[in-house]
């Protein structure tokens, strides 16, 4: 029997998962679905920068695109709040299809791994979607928004932060996006944030994208109690650092002119354990965070459906993320001197016209 590319590099990545695992527990971590093309060169583990996360539930792939010529280096992170399926699938759509020419970039389609191994919490959704890809049906996952507790766990009704800031949800503890820069033996969050910090610091990416989603800004009724909701003020948006505002300002014009309106937006400080604030405070690299609208995260939008919304259809919100990606690669010269070429990253308008599915083996 011939093996295809893509089967030898299946088993290859298997074979990793099986070796970053020895001596783990017998549950095994959850690991998405990705097919990775050409353009991935290699496959590390988070754990590869923080121990403490081998052999554990909350260990998760890293994948490595690097060019012929040297370049800029990127790191792209997604599946930090799990059910934000827009990003997921976006770095699934980069992994499958891209190629770097020059550079290198470090893609983490799923930050969150023991949060995508449970069904969301608002329970509106399944726990697992089916979807047509090129080679025919595939299972997308939609996970919770937060690490989940272990048997006898419980939250507490405040997080303070180890750098003082008080969360008024305790369940914050557990969501991965409060929790930077992260302690290398704290709790899960900390231990998965001190992981990506730490690759920051020895790969050095001038500057990375965190994808994410958030709740639609249109107003819902809920027929259980018969009222109306506002919706979410935070989607269509491209957050970044206070000193990194002009930069957001520029790609965001470039994007306009290519049919995408987002609004910039920045880092409140004082407000510790964001992503963009504390890469931004914390090193050299330039954080961006990127959110599209997703219309089932609203707890009140009974019914919604997170990939065929009429207003809000998956086919848009991966279109506009791809295109943030390739506005930003295109920025990387300005952003930190050196080049980034990605080719074989699909346009708005391509994914809008052929359908995500299209983009997938």
């Amino acid at each position: 029997m011939v093996c295809t590319r893509f089967q030898k590099f299946a088993a290859a990545a298997g074979m990793a998962a099986v070796l970053a695992l020895n001596g783990a527990a017998a549950r095994a971590a959850f690991r998405l679905d990705v097919r990775p093309g050409y353009g991935v060169t290699g496959i590390k583990w988070l754990s590869d920068y923080n121990p403490n996360l081998r052999g554990t539930d909350y260990d998760t792939a890293v994948y490595v695109m690097e060019g012929k010529k040297p370049g800029a280096t990127a790191l792209i992170l997604a599946g930090t709040h799990p059910r934000e399926i827009g990003g997921v699938l976006t770095a699934e759509v980069l992994l499958e299809n891209a190629e770097v020419e020059q550079g290198k970039l470090f893609v983490i389609p799923c930050l969150n791994a023991a949060g995508m191994s449970v069904p969301d919490a608002l329970g509106q959704v399944p726990h697992q979607l089916p979807f047509e890809s090129r080679q025919g049906k595939r299972w997308l996952y939609y996970g919770d928004r937060r690490i989940p507790l272990k048997k006898g766990e419980s939250d507490p009704e405040h997080f303070v932060h180890p750098l003082g800031y008080v969360h008024k949800d305790g369940s914050e503890w557990r969501n991965v996006n409060r929790n930077y820069p992260g302690v290398a033996d704290g709790t899960p969050a900390q231990m998965v944030t001190f992981g990506v910090m730490e690759l920051i610091r020895r790969e050095k990416p001038g500057s990375c994208l965190d994808m994410h989603e958030a709740t639609a800004p249109e107003e819902v009724f809920d027929p259980r109690d018969g009222k109306k909701h506002p919706g979410g003020s935070l989607s269509y948006s491209l957050v970044t650092h206070p000193k990194y505002l002009e930069p957001c300002i520029e790609m965001i014009l470039e994007l306009e002119e290519r049919g995408v309106s987002l609004k910039p937006e920045q880092s409140v400080p004082g407000f510790r354990g964001i992503s963009h604030y504390e890469i931004g405070e914390g090193t050299p690299c330039v954080p961006f965070l990127s959110e599209t609208p997703n219309p089932a995260m609203n707890a009140h939008a009974v019914g919604a459906d997170p990939l065929r919304d009429a207003r809000h259809p998956l086919e848009e919100r991966v279109g506009i993320t791809a295109e943030v990606l390739r506005v930003w690669f295109e920025k990387f010269p300005e952003l930190t001197g050196a080049p980034l070429a990605v080719n074989g990253l699909p346009s708005k308008k391509q994914i809008e016209a052929q359908g995500v599915g299209a983009w997938l083996q």
